[in-house]
């Protein structure tokens, strides 16, 4: 017997999906690389996307950023604050017998994000 060759559909930070399994990484944040997970397709029960934000946290970095801009230490939390209000992609990603694994990227990578989950979608649903 022949076994069928898999082919890579996608790929990106995210990771990477195939007509057989899904690859990506679980518990990633803007500073950790988090964990690799291999994944069979039959096995993923559902993939979204949100966008998270922290409005408070955002609101408190940019405040003390503004209060303390004229010295040149202020821009750090007035950035911060800046990337928690403009909000982080996250892809969440659930299979059987796991609870929703996480990937956050920086607000910049929303479009690869995007990209990922519908990649993962199209061979999920796929009639």
């Amino acid at each position: 017997m022949s076994e069928k060759k898999e082919q890579m559909l996608f790929s990106n930070m995210f990771g990477s999906v195939s007509d057989q399994r899904v690859v990506y990484f679980r518990k990633k944040g803007w500073f950790s690389g988090g964990s690799r997970e291999d994944v069979p397709l039959r096995h993923v029960t559902s993939v979204r996307f949100e966008n998270t934000r922290s409005i408070i946290g955002g609101i408190v970095f940019v405040l003390i950023g503004l209060l303390t801009i004229i010295f040149v230490v202020g821009i750090i939390p007035l950035a911060i604050g800046i990337l928690l209000l403009w909000g982080s992609p996250t892809v969440l990603v659930n299979t059987t017998g796991t609870d929703l694994s996480a990937a956050k990227g920086w607000p910049w990578q929303r479009g690869d994000a995007e990209k990922f989950v519908e990649a993962l979608r199209k061979q999920l649903f796929k009639e």
